[in-house]
């Protein structure tokens, strides 16, 4: 499987904020970030936490993007609880720390599509960089900080920009 590896010097740039952080109760947060949004259906949410969140706020979002793992360790066995709830549900496989061809081509193809749940077979963390790189000018996407809340990103020239510069200093393996 042909993968782009983050190197161990970027791990401290990825913890840079790139939107607007929302700190409070799961639900307080999902809510302020429906409202900021305004619209369900151009937002894809990374992380198991977020989706699940926003999800109980009566949103579905344009993509949802979980591994069924929070705070790397806890299993969520809810999904096939919301599966329902989504027109497609993807499954691709993302080893932890990677960006793997094959999550990148998913993330791709539901630049055009609603309501897709694509669950993930290794680690989602890395995720909202190629939404960044490839959802439409004024999509949002919303990522979980662990310990924090949520950052919300509109996706734009300058927040495009630097997922792609980000993802240019991934190292290419093909060794997984």
């Amino acid at each position: 499987m042909r993968v782009l590896r983050l190197p161990d010097s970027l791990r401290g740039e990825l913890r840079r904020y790139m939107g607007t952080v929302f700190t409070g109760s799961h639900r307080s947060v999902a809510a302020a970030v429906v409202r900021a949004v305004g619209d369900c259906s151009r937002l894809w949410a990374v992380g198991d936490v977020v989706c699940l969140s926003i999800v109980d706020v009566f949103c579905i979002p344009k993509v949802c993007i979980v591994d069924g793992r929070t705070l790397r360790g806890v299993s969520l066995n809810t999904y096939d609880s919301i599966r329902s709830m989504f027109r497609e549900v993807l499954s691709v496989r993302n080893p932890p720390g990677c960006i793997s061809e094959e999550a990148l081509e998913a993330v791709k193809r539901c630049v055009g599509c609603d309501g897709v749940l694509i669950l993930v077979d290794g680690e989602e963390d890395l995720l909202g960089l190629p939404v960044l790189a490839y959802a439409n000018f004024g999509d949002y996407l919303a990522y979980g900080v662990p310990g924090v809340g949520v950052d919300l990103v509109e996706v734009c020239e300058s927040s495009r920009r630097r997922a792609l510069e980000l993802m240019s200093k991934f190292v290419e393996d093909f060794s997984i």
